[in-house]
Order: structure tokens, then C-alpha cells, then sequence
């Protein structure tokens, strides 16, 4: 017969091996003795790697988005694998890496246009806007890098892609224009920012091709001004520049027309007759006033009614002879100085009001009527009779 001594030896076997097997259940240490992963968490002494494969929790604090090789004892755990060190050091990844390529656009969170938006954990030391390739690898659904190469920026716009343009502003509203020396581009800036027409700028943004192309701008850092445009002689100044000039106007309304241009001046007031000296943005069509002065007023023009010349503008003074308004109500009045005369017609709209033997002074282009020297007017405030 067993002696009881010896079922209680056997006893004690059985509760050892029990107790042996529960604790390799929960806390099992494993021969692999070393681990190479990126550090995707880090706290309160404690980190997480990874290789893309598995996940190893190591009690240590390391930093975010490096590669490490550690050394020590693995332990297999109910929440998973845990190391405790004996080596820590930096190292090249061992593992596959995953790429992807796109533009960097720090914006609301660290992101990548591929055009799509790719969430990273880290900021990348590149230049917001630029091409690049990214190696790392993904967890908790953001991409962790590793590796940056860049590929330079884009020389052409692409649709959702970031593009950085220079040029200058010719226009603001409800899109800033920019004029970058061969196209119009509508810009959509932050609140707050708003450059002046005749400065030069900078300015990166995300492109948009909608009935113009559009750069969507989020940030005021991406909006550099650079200083003014150049200036030049009328004559010469491109779209893009600021021209300079002096001229005599020779009608008005929402814009001025000038006599030494086809082209309309807008955001300055004068009358018909008056000398401007300008400094204006040259548009496609048009010219804005930069810093515009009436240097002669019209009133200071000779008379020249004796100086006859179709196409010229002329401010003309003298005593009505007669007058004669048609069925139509055109008129047309007789304006005489000394020997010399011209006609002046009067439209309807004018709603002018001019008798016979009567001081009139008006200002306009002068023209022909049935081949005599007449006057044309614009306005009603061109037309001055009495005591002018």
C-alpha cells in the first residue's frame, strides 16, 4: 500500500503543475527575447509597437513614430503581448513598410492629398504643398511615417491638388482675382484677408476647377504679399502692372472714358472735359484707379469753338443764335462766338433747356452734322446755359 506520506508528495505534484498551467495561461513567457516596431503610443511609462503584424505593449517610455529594437522578457498576457526591457534602441525597420504618395496639407489635422485625405500622426518636415512619398505603416486608422521622400511641387494645377501661384491682384469681390501673367484665377481666401489691387502676392491653396479655375485658400500663412507691381507708361503697361498716364476725359458714367485709350477707367469720378493724372491697375478691359487726381478742370479749357476738329474734345462757349427742336424732339441749337459757330445737338434724354439769344457753355467731342462742325454731349451736367 501507497504510504500517506507519499499521496501527499503526489498531491503537492498535482496543485504545482495545476497552478504552473493557470499561470502560463495568463502570463506565459515566451523564448523570443527581442522585438523591432514602430512606436505608435507612449504614456505614463508605458508604449505600444508595432510591425504591421503584431503589437507589443512595452513598459518603457519611447517616442512616437520611431523605429526601436528591444531587448528583454516577452510575456504573453490577457491583454496581449508585453515586454519588459532589458535594451532599448533605436533601429532600422525589419518590416514591410507600406507607401503612399500624394501632397503634404497640414490643414485641420496633419493630412495628405492623394487628391484624397489620408489622416497622419505626424507632421512631416516638408513645405505645405509639395509631392511626396511616404513609407510607414498604418494603425488606429491614421498612417504613421517613417520614411519622406520628396518629389518637388506641382509645376500645373490639378484638380484637389495643392498648387502655389505668384501674380498680381486686379480685382476683389466675392473671390479675390489674381492675374499670374497669362490667366485670371479666382481666389478664396480666409476671413480677414484681403489684399489690395496693385500688390504682388504669393499664395497656396487647393485647386478647384469650376467655371474659372479657383484656389481654395485655408490658412493666412499661405498668403505672402510680395510689394507692388511694377509701373509703367500707359502705352506699355501689361495686364498685371499699374499704368501711368494723363489724359482728358471724354465721358461718364460707371466708368470714365479717356482720350488716350480704349480702354475705361473705373473707381475714380470726374466730368467730361477734365484732365486726370493716373496711376491705374491694368486689366483685361479696364483700368482701376489707383491714385487718380483731376489736374485741370474742365472749366479751365480754352474755348474752342474757332478750333473745330472732328473727334477732338472741346468745351465750347458762346451766345444761341436760334434753336430748333423736331417732332422727335431732337434739337439742335446755334452756338456762335465772334465769326465762328457750331451746331450743338441735343438729344431727348438730355432734358436740356436752351432760348434762343442765350449764354451757353457745353463740353463734348465735337463731330459733323449734314457736314457742318457740331458738338455732341453726353450728359445733361455737360450743358451749361446762362451763368456759366
Amino acid at each position: 500500500m501507497v504510504s500517506r506520506k507519499t499521496r501527499i508528495m503526489v498531491l503537492i505534484i498535482a496543485i504545482i503543475m495545476v497552478m504552473g498551467a493557470l499561470l502560463r495561461t495568463g502570463n506565459e513567457r515566451m523564448d523570443s527575447s527581442h522585438f523591432v516596431g514602430l512606436c505608435v503610443r507612449t504614456g505614463d511609462g508605458f508604449s505600444v509597437l508595432t510591425d504591421g503584424k503584431r503589437t507589443v505593449g512595452v513598459y518603457a517610455s519611447l517616442e512616437i513614430g520611431r523605429v526601436y529594437l528591444v531587448r528583454g522578457i516577452l510575456l504573453n498576457t490577457t491583454r496581449g503581448l508585453r515586454m519588459r526591457p532589458e535594451t532599448i534602441g533605436e533601429a532600422e525597420p525589419t518590416f514591410p513598410l507600406d507607401h503612399i504618395t500624394g501632397a503634404y496639407w497640414p490643414s485641420r489635422g496633419y493630412s495628405l492629398l492623394t487628391p484624397e485625405r489620408v489622416r497622419l500622426a505626424l507632421p512631416l518636415q516638408v513645405r505645405k504643398g509639395e509631392l511626396v512619398e511616404v513609407a510607414g505603416l498604418w494603425y488606429g486608422g491614421r498612417f504613421y511615417p517613417i520614411n519622406t521622400t520628396s518629389r518637388g511641387f506641382l509645376t500645373r494645377p490639378e484638380d484637389g491638388m495643392p498648387w502655389t501661384v505668384e501674380g498680381t491682384v486686379i480685382g476683389t469681390g466675392a473671390g479675390t482675382i489674381l492675374w499670374n501673367g497669362s490667366e485670371e484665377i479666382v481666389l478664396y481666401l480666409p476671413y480677414g484677408i484681403k489684399p489690395r489691387p496693385g500688390e504682388r502676392i504669393r499664395v497656396t491653396g487647393r485647386t478647384r476647377f469650376y467655371s474659372r479655375l479657383s484656389l481654395l485658400v485655408d490658412s493666412p500663412d499661405d498668403v505672402v504679399v510680395l510689394g507692388r507691381a511694377a509701373v509703367k507708361p500707359l502705352e506699355v503697361a501689361r495686364i498685371g502692372e499699374i499704368a501711368a498716364g494723363e489724359c482728358a476725359v471724354t465721358g461718364t458714367g460707371r466708368f470714365l472714358r479717356l482720350n488716350c485709350t480704349g480702354l475705361k477707367l473705373a473707381g475714380f469720378s470726374a466730368r467730361t472735359g477734365d484732365t486726370v493724372r493716373f496711376e491705374a491697375l491694368r486689366r483685361k478691359s479696364s483700368l482701376l484707379c489707383l491714385n487718380c487726381t483731376v489736374t485741370v478742370p474742365r472749366e479751365d479749357l480754352p474755348n474752342g469753338i474757332c478750333s473745330f476738329s472732328p473727334g477732338r474734345l472741346a468745351r465750347i462757349s458762346g451766345k444761341v443764335s436760334w434753336v430748333r427742336i423736331y417732332r422727335n424732339g431732337f434739337g439742335l441749337a446755334n452756338v456762335t462766338q465772334d465769326r465762328c459757330w457750331v451746331l450743338l445737338k441735343l438729344r431727348k434724354s438730355l432734358g436740356a433747356s436752351i432760348e434762343t439769344n442765350g449764354s451757353v457753355t457745353a463740353y463734348g467731342l465735337f463731330t459733323t452734322y449734314r457736314n457742318m462742325p457740331a458738338l455732341e454731349i453726353k450728359s445733361g451736367d455737360d450743358l451749361c446755359s446762362g451763368n456759366c
